[in-house]
């Protein structure tokens, strides 16, 4: 009998690699900046920053691809009290995000700011916690695990636990809003950030899918916004396919980001689905 071949397996796959962070206190440096195509908060306006006001968004615009969807389950309450998962049910076996270059106005319909070079926003935080801005690389395969599958831990020969992350062959739906505020930076030198956007109206059973590609260089503001009883719609968002221009080739398999978050008592709200998603891609010649 021959001897037995070693088995053929795939080169190590990055998901998401946390980097350095430093904090960011709204109550001394309440000022989002972009600098030279940077994140940096301040004290006061810099001379020569154009100031910017949160983006008021038209609820009767409506951009994205449109889904008909319900949430018949309740939320599952994760533990300890970090968050809420609400499974989205939609009327079809696959939903595809539409693509769009960001602009002012297509940022604004999902409840967000453009934040370009020279440009910068006060903070809003009405929780009151400490924020930090954290160094981030996506890999171009992020997308393709799910939090919401199980097993997420796999029982090793000693009795103990590991952590594991099966890649899938799709990529779901994976969303969320939360009491603090966001900021995403695209600082990859050579490829845009990728940020997946959606506005759900939980009456109507309806919801916008799309994906904002956001040049380098340039940032958007996700001011706070809970879950309320009560209201017509929610802008989410999510950034598990930050790298989704890798695919365009060239070579490149992962993205840098600098993300700016509450990494402590914090509380989000998830909506997601397990079903395929479609993402198209765009090339660089249409971004603006």
């Amino acid at each position: 009998m021959p001897p037995l071949k070693p088995p053929k397996k795939f080169a190590e796959t990055l998901l998401i690699q946390d980097g350095p962070a430093i904090g960011v206190d709204p109550l001394k440096t309440p000022y989002f900046c972009n600098i030279g195509g940077k994140p940096v908060y301040f004290e006061t306006l810099p001379i020569g920053t154009v100031e910017l006001h949160p983006a008021s968004s038209d609820p009767g615009i409506s951009l994205g691809n449109e889904y008909k969807v319900t949430t018949d389950k309740d939320p599952v309450i994760v533990e300890p009290a970090f968050g809420e998962k609400t499974e989205l049910t939609f009327n079809a076996s696959q939903v595809e995000y539409k693509p769009m270059w960001v602009t002012a106005e297509n940022a604004a319909a999902f409840g967000m700011t453009l934040v370009k070079r020279g440009q910068g926003i006060l903070i809003g935080n009405p929780m009151e916690h400490p924020l930090e801005q954290v160094d981030y690389e996506y890999g171009m395969f992020a997308g393709h695990w799910s939090p919401y599958r199980e097993p997420n831990t796999e029982k090793k020969m000693d009795g103990t636990t590991d952590d594991v992350r099966y890649l899938l062959g799709s990529v779901g739906t994976d969303l969320e809003c939360h009491d603090f505020p966001h900021v995403f930076a695209s600082v990859d030198p050579k490829l845009p950030l990728v940020i997946s956007v959606a506005r759900f109206w939980p009456e109507l059973g309806k919801i916008y899918l799309a994906d904002l590609w956001v040049p380098s260089g340039c940032a958007l503001y996700v001011p706070p916004k809970s879950h309320l009883l009560g209201q017509p719609y929610l802008d989410l968002h999510g950034n598990r396919n930050s790298a989704l221009a890798c695919w365009l080739g060239g070579g490149q398999t992962s993205v840098q980001t600098q993300t700016m978050l509450q990494t402590s008592h914090s509380y989000f709200y998830w909506f997601w689905n397990n079903s395929p998603s479609i993402h198209p891609l765009l090339s660089d010649k249409h971004a603006k």
